[in-house]
């Protein structure tokens, strides 16, 4: 349980650095121009439950924003019916609209702001949204459910697909950047298979997949699960993990191609050939991939009903 909760806190903290401003920033501002007062401002707030407004000129440029302590300071100035241009609030505090989430909650923890006027571009003073704290933890909680709910379809579909077959399934909770451990799953899927009478050239091709799956959670996720399903007819490998994606799936399949850095190629990994093993061992293969939700593999492996045929040069090679 405690691993389980240090993976949720992960996510979140990758999913933070994941979000960009512009994903959950409000477009749609209402703005005034420098020459509106504060009484007229003060009513919109009011009619709007809003607690402040930006001041922009005709071509979108940021000019300063009026809150509602600006607006009580007016009143007791004297000065409410004037125009806000040469009181409103200046120097602020802005955030581009490419910038990450966790990037604006450190300004919002830094300056204890209700919001932050979202720029075009760093350097730009065009405002194109506004963002709030609760923009932010909103659009969060909506990709922390639907990862939630994308587990609780994976188990209800591997529940209705066992309910009338005669299997056996092997459940592992796979942790980010455990190299130790690395091999463990594989190995005892292949005794379970081997216990069951599996050739074992078969066993061999589904212990690479599963070698191969567990390696890719460890150096590239934040961690994950694999369910080995082992029924009479096939073996069912599905391997999901939590982010951060992998963002061009047809490069990553091809031969060789590594996100590795140094340190993991000086742990004799990423080689870059991890994809492709699962691919070329497997009868069926897929393979599903978001940036915010993480990766979904899933490979299956038929058993021979009969005498086992020759292997073919594909599968040969998962052999060695």
């Amino acid at each position: 349980m405690t691993q389980l909760h240090e993976r949720q806190i992960r996510l979140v903290h990758e999913l933070m650095y994941q979000i960009k401003v512009r994903e959950v920033m409000t477009s749609d501002v209402i703005t005034f121009p420098p020459t509106a007062t504060f009484r007229e401002i003060q009513l919109c707030l009011k009619e709007h439950r809003f607690s402040g407004t930006p001041i922009v000129d005709e071509g979108g440029v940021l000019l300063g924003i009026v809150s509602i302590d600006d607006i009580i300071t007016a009143f007791d100035a004297g000065h409410i019916d004037d125009p806000v241009a040469q009181f409103m609030t200046k120097g602020l505090v802005t955030i581009p609209q490419n910038y990450s989430a966790i990037a604006a909650s450190n300004l919002f923890n830094k300056h204890h702001f209700g919001r932050l006027p979202v720029m075009e571009s760093s350097g730009s003073d065009k405002l194109v949204g506004i963002l709030t704290f609760g923009d932010i933890l909103s659009h969060l909680l909506l990709i922390i459910n639907s990862i939630a709910e994308r587990v609780e379809e994976q188990e209800r579909s591997m529940a209705r697909s066992m309910e009338h077959s005669k299997h056996d399934t092997l459940h592992f909770e796979l942790a980010p950047d455990k190299f130790d451990q690395a091999g463990v799953a594989s190995t005892m899927v292949k005794k379970r298979l081997k216990a069951r009478g599996v050739p074992g050239d078969i066993a061999r091709r589904v212990a690479v997949i599963c070698y191969e799956a567990e390696i890719n959670v460890m150096l590239h996720s934040l961690g994950g699960y694999m369910d080995a399903d082992i029924r009479d007819d096939q073996v069912r490998v599905v391997v999901g993990d939590e982010g951060p994606g992998i963002p061009d799936i047809k490069r990553a399949m091809e031969s060789g191609y590594t996100t590795a850095n140094e340190k993991i190629r000086a742990l004799g990994f990423g080689a870059g050939m991890g994809l492709p093993n699962i691919q070329r061992c497997a009868d069926e293969f897929s393979i599903t991939s978001s940036m915010k939700t993480g990766t979904v593999i899933e490979a299956t492996v038929y058993l021979p009903t009969a005498e086992p045929a020759e292997p073919t040069e594909e599968t040969a090679a998962c052999e060695t």
